[in-house]
């Protein structure tokens, strides 16, 4: 039963004023933000002005509201792999300050939060500002493939990114995971032929494969091997025939997309960076301890072991990977009780990209915001959003 905004007391009404205006506007900056910031730093301020710090203060107004969300399983799987995280700084070589690495999961903390907060006062609105920067992004991807097309493209050159994008592999993890928010959009809706999302998925598809990554097209298949699980069958079918047509059109049109890198050195990468988590295989090397991994025949030094569970492993060892694990197993259990439901739906399938993507590329799994948490942590605070929701039996988006 909704209470009469009269009988509200002062910090009710400012906190459900945050929640209702800023907040969602804070979680539209940091989907969106990406491409019209222009800059990494202001990126981050913005994180931090429209929604680290308001999450706070209605933490701060409404105390009350800590029992549902910190509750959760969910988030307590995350406050354990933090705890455990922060730990292993006492083993670690970091060369960053430890008031530094002390942060970041607090800023991902706030980012989870506020999407509980945002649900439970209104449990359709998340849901709105995720499909409202999908759009965003649709249209930056078209704008950014105009350019690239018109003017760099001739060059031989990759697409990198525009805005606080700079890096074709990192940029690819954004359009990705929008490409798979609109996939799992196209899957709900009754008809075929939804001419938005086809439009929006069509363009997106093309930014990624102008980047020239391959990783966020893994991650592509495994959010539809999830949506032919969960989803209407008719339209599984017809992904199943684009896909394929799709294969055969770039094998016969553009083979070099396919095999002009081979596997990048992966196998190698992962093989030495399995080696010296074989140093410490328990507790791992401590969290942000630096890496140096070095191929044979490859000029580069590499920093990272291109696998995210590798780097936890790294980082966390075996007690952290475990950690990781159980927070991803709780939440896909989670998501498959509650498939029925569109916005569950939709969640897993950005969970699924991110998780599936994270399998050949990157390892910042505790960071300050970066294209990593379009894999990780937006869809992980999506996810548990709708556990929120389900769980206080409102109803859903």
């Amino acid at each position: 039963m909704s209470i009469d905004v009269s009988i509200q007391s002062p910090a009710q009404r400012w906190a459900g004023m945050i929640t209702r205006y800023v907040l969602p506007l804070g979680w539209l900056a940091l989907l969106t933000g990406m491409f019209w910031a222009w800059d990494r730093s202001l990126y981050h301020k913005l994180f931090y002005l429209l929604l680290a710090a308001p999450t706070l203060i209605v933490l701060i107004l409404q105390p009350r509201q800590a029992k549902a969300l910190f509750g959760n399983p969910l988030f307590i799987a995350f406050l354990v792999f933090s705890a455990y995280t922060l730990l292993s700084i006492a083993w670690s070589d970091t060369e960053n300050s430890v008031g530094s690495l002390l942060k970041r999961p607090l800023y991902i903390a706030m980012v989870l939060l506020s999407a509980g907060l945002i649900s439970l006062q209104s449990p359709a609105q998340l849901h709105q500002c995720v499909r409202l920067a999908a759009l965003f992004a649709a249209v930056a991807a078209g704008g950014s493939l105009i350019y690239f097309l018109g003017w760099q493209a001739a060059e031989g050159g990759r697409l990198d990114g525009y805005g606080a994008l700079y890096n074709p592999l990192l940029t690819a993890h954004v359009f990705g995971a929008f490409a798979a928010i609109w996939l799992a959009t196209w899957f709900q809706t009754r008809g075929a032929l939804n001419i938005p999302a086809l439009a929006c998925l069509a363009v997106l598809g093309m930014a990624i494969l102008a980047t020239g990554s391959r990783t966020p097209l893994i991650g592509l298949a495994a959010a539809l091997g999830w949506l032919l699980i969960v989803g209407d069958r008719r339209h599984g079918l017809i992904a199943i025939s684009a896909v394929a047509l799709a294969l055969v059109g770039v094998a016969v049109f553009y083979p070099e997309a396919i095999t002009q890198r081979g596997v990048s050195y992966r196998p190698e990468i992962w093989m030495e960076s399995l080696r010296q988590i074989g140093e410490h295989p328990w507790l791992g090397h401590g969290y942000d301890a630096p890496m140096t991994v070095i191929i044979p025949g490859l000029e580069q030094t590499l920093a990272d072991p291109h696998n995210i569970e590798l780097g936890v492993l790294y980082a966390g060892g075996v007690v952290g990977l475990v950690l990781w694990l159980v927070l991803y197993g709780l939440a896909m259990r989670f998501c498959w009780a509650y498939r029925q439901h569109p916005g569950v739906t939709l969640a897993a399938t950005w969970l699924i990209f991110g998780f599936a993507s994270g399998l050949t590329e990157g390892s910042a799994f505790m960071s300050r915001p970066k294209e990593h948490w379009f894999l990780i942590w937006m869809p992980m605070a999506v996810v548990y959003a709708q556990w929120l929701i389900h769980r206080a039996g409102k109803k859903p988006a």
